[in-house]
């Protein structure tokens, strides 16, 4: 039998009287294994994958050597997946599915063998829509969802994103006097290419999460109006679950209208995909915004003030004989207010800057529908005129009772 263990690890552990009850547990997979009435507790595992075989012979002999594990033995396994409790009941050839929280109870009985069954059952799934009836209650309940409901969830990072590069690393591009008074002449420089590492630790309900992002762009502006500027990106990045690995690729495009000296409006398209089968979820997601900054110079210092308005959501897609769509749609507020200084660093120029920033989600329930950064970073000028740029940056994060950092370095030239 040839069945995708990351599409079955979502559905086959999912049943019985604990599916619809949340779960606090140190790693996002573990579960309480009973073979033939012997318990085995806490039993951890590292990824979806590793969850999954918990259901196989090899497995469940690996943990009742003695006496040997009988492949016709009634197997109960009530599991942490990913914050949500779960069950999964066989017993001879028959396989039961039961998931209160979704009203959904089947049993698969009309096949020879439990593999027969359990085929038939991922037949079932694939046509049924339950899979993405799970995702929206993962993004609800859970605090490490790929897809959506935290910092480092596909939905946000895409958002994040879109906001850094159309406000926050910026800023000194808007604010600065030469680029206010640019006259198009060679001095100024018309393309620029960017290149960073963002490093992040979470705590996320009971788990840690870690974050590697590289996040590309490249800008080109208008030879008559520097404030004018097309702003490309393709952020990539890597999200760490207590070992469980989940991978966004972004890419976005945006474009500054100089609204006045003072004020710009940016709108945007955005498209991202994440393919996390540790995690057992995939999925792409679509968004569009509209950025509006406004900057006050004053003397010795600026401050800038940002305002986005988003809308996100996911997309369908086909996949090895199923239809997937999480259908995650949410209206996303992120605003910031910034202040820079000037000052000097063992004799150089250069601007230190902080912000802090409130984002919220309005639409599909999430597990957090709105979290708070304060950051800090040093570094040179964006002017128009200047060769290259570079920024180093601490940002602080908060969602619900969790916290966590940002490591954050970019380069542009």
């Amino acid at each position: 039998m040839k069945v995708p263990k990351s599409l079955l690890v979502t559905v086959l552990c999912l049943g019985g009287p604990l599916a619809s009850n949340l779960v606090g547990a140190a790693s996002p997979f573990s579960a309480d294994v009973t073979i033939n009435g012997i318990p085995y507790t806490g039993v951890p595992y590292s990824s979806s994958d590793a969850l999954f075989n918990a259901l196989s012979t090899s497995s469940l002999q690996a943990l009742n050597p003695n006496p040997p594990y009988d492949p016709f033995q009634p197997v109960q396994i009530s599991g942490h997946y990913r914050g949500v409790g779960l069950s999964y009941a066989a017993n001879g050839p028959s396989v039961s599915l039961d998931i209160p929280s979704l009203g959904l109870v089947s049993d698969f009985i009309a096949g020879a063998t439990r593999d027969e069954n359990v085929q038939a059952m991922y037949d079932y799934l694939k046509s049924s829509g339950l899979l993405s009836q799970l995702s929206q209650t993962l993004a609800r309940t859970s605090p490490t969802d790929p897809i959506a409901g935290n910092p480092n969830s596909l939905m946000s990072t895409m958002v994040a994103a879109d906001f850094e590069q159309s406000f926050t690393a910026d800023f000194s591009n808007i604010g600065g006097p030469e680029t206010a008074i640019a006259t198009g002449t060679s001095a100024n420089k018309l393309t620029r290419v960017g290149i960073g590492l963002e490093y992040g630790q979470m705590t996320q309900g009971d788990t840690d999460v870690s974050n590697l992002t590289v996040p590309l762009s490249y800008s080109i502006r208008n030879d008559l109006d520097p404030r004018r500027q097309l702003l490309l990106r393709m952020p990539i990045s890597i999200v760490d679950v207590d070992g469980a690995k989940a991978y966004h690729l972004g890419f976005g495009a945006s474009y500054r209208f100089p609204m006045s000296q003072y004020w710009t409006l940016v709108p945007s398209i955005n498209y991202a995909f994440t393919a996390a089968t540790d995690l057992g979820s995939t999925a792409q997601m679509a968004a569009t915004g509209l950025t509006s900054t406004f900057y006050w110079r004053k003397p010795g210092y600026d401050v800038g003030i940002g305002n986005m308005l988003s809308f996100a959501t996911t997309q369908p897609f086909s996949y090895g004989g199923y239809d997937y769509d999480p259908h995650i749609s949410n209206t996303v507020l992120r605003n910031g207010v910034m202040w820079s200084r000037p000052t000097l660093v063992s004799g150089r120029k250069m601007y230190f800057e902080t912000s802090l920033i409130d984002t919220r989600f309005f639409g599909s329930k999430l597990y957090a529908d709105n979290y708070q950064e304060l950051r800090f970073s040093l570094g040179t000028a964006r002017s128009a005129k200047a060769t290259s740029v570079f920024r180093a940056g601490l940002a602080l994060r908060h969602m619900k009772s969790d916290t966590g950092f940002n490591l954050e370095f970019g380069y542009w030239l």
